[in-house]
Parts: structure tokens; C-alpha cells; sequence
């Protein structure tokens, strides 16, 4: 089992966490409880939830937002989980969010194919690995600085940004400040 703190954020117990972990690792991920711990993780912006558990099922998952705050869960082989859009989701996306269980969070060229496909309809992107979390935000949504690193210079990928990795421990300390103050991003 991971630990997770917080884990009361989801509405569900140690113990139901722990039931979790196990489906995943037995990697019963289309089983609905597990489903809904990830929906819920994902509409509440922890990507440690939905990172942990694509790690210890050694899947990719793949998460879309879309306008309406709709979550579209997708599983993929280690290695490659592509973006789709289910049929009734509304663009532009809000995010699209996929993990690396294991491995480096970096653009890999599935990833930056997905990229360039969505420029016009992705807000935001990020990638979950083994280090942290790595997030890309879309010019065409965000106001960008001219000196922000771009993930090219030329063509659809020279409007995201390539920003650095976040750590994890990191980003807790961002979860844990949100959790005093009240305040989720």
C-alpha cells in the first residue's frame, strides 16, 4: 500500500484505500470502486491518488477534463496510453493529465504527437512520474511570457510551455498549505 495523506479528502477510510491499492495491483482497473477513487482524485486535483495507483497497477492512466469539469479515465500498456476524447465531451479541455508509473516525467514523442494534435483544444497538460509532476500550459489559453521555455521553437509544440519538474514532496508541501488554509487549486 502507498500512503497518502490527506487520504479523508476522498471520503473513504485507510482500510478502503488499502482495498484500493490491492485492485490495482491486482490490476483490476475498469473495477468501480477503484474508478471512483480516481475520478474523485482527478476532480480534486490529487495526482498522487492517480499516479500512485497507475504505479502499482504498472499502467498509464490517462485523465481528461473537459469544460463542463467532466473526467474521462483511460488505461493504457506501460509505455503508451493515447489522448482520446469520449463521445459528449465538450472542448476546449481544461486538462489532460497522464502518468509515467515509474519513470521520468518528460515529453515523450506519444506525448508531444498528443500535444501538437490538441493545441487548440487543451488548456493545460501534465505528466506524472516517478520525480514529480511536469505541466505544460497552452498559449493559446494562457498568457505566456516571450522568454517562457516552449517545448519547440517551430510548429504546434512552440505553443506549450516546458516547464520543470515539481517534485513530489514539493507539491505536498503545496497540498499541505491548501489543506491549512482551506483553499484548493
Amino acid at each position: 500500500m502507498i500512503e497518502i495523506p490527506h487520504i479523508e479528502q476522498l471520503e473513504i477510510s485507510k482500510e478502503e484505500w488499502f482495498d484500493i491499492c490491492h485492485l490495482a495491483k491486482e490490476k483490476d482497473v475498469e473495477n468501480p470502486l477503484l474508478l471512483n477513487v480516481q475520478r474523485k482524485g482527478a476532480s480534486l486535483g490529487r495526482w498522487d491518488v492517480v499516479y500512485s495507483l497507475s504505479l502499482l497497477a504498472g499502467l498509464e492512466t490517462s485523465v481528461l477534463i473537459d469544460s463542463e469539469d467532466n473526467v474521462s479515465l483511460d488505461w493504457g500498456d506501460p509505455g503508451r496510453v493515447i489522448l482520446k476524447a469520449p463521445h459528449g465531451f465538450m472542448a476546449p479541455f481544461k486538462l489532460w493529465v497522464h502518468t509515467h508509473p515509474g519513470f521520468m516525467a518528460y515529453w515523450s514523442s506519444t506525448d508531444t504527437n498528443s500535444l501538437a494534435l490538441g493545441c487548440s483544444i487543451i488548456e493545460k497538460a501534465l505528466v506524472l512520474g516517478s520525480p514529480g509532476i511536469k505541466q505544460a500550459l497552452n498559449s493559446s489559453f494562457n498568457e505566456l511570457s516571450d522568454i517562457t521555455e516552449r517545448i519547440d521553437d517551430n510548429g504546434p509544440l512552440s505553443q506549450w510551455s516546458d516547464e520543470g519538474v515539481l517534485g513530489w514532496q514539493e507539491w505536498y508541501n503545496q497540498l499541505d498549505k491548501e489543506m491549512v488554509t482551506g483553499e484548493m487549486a
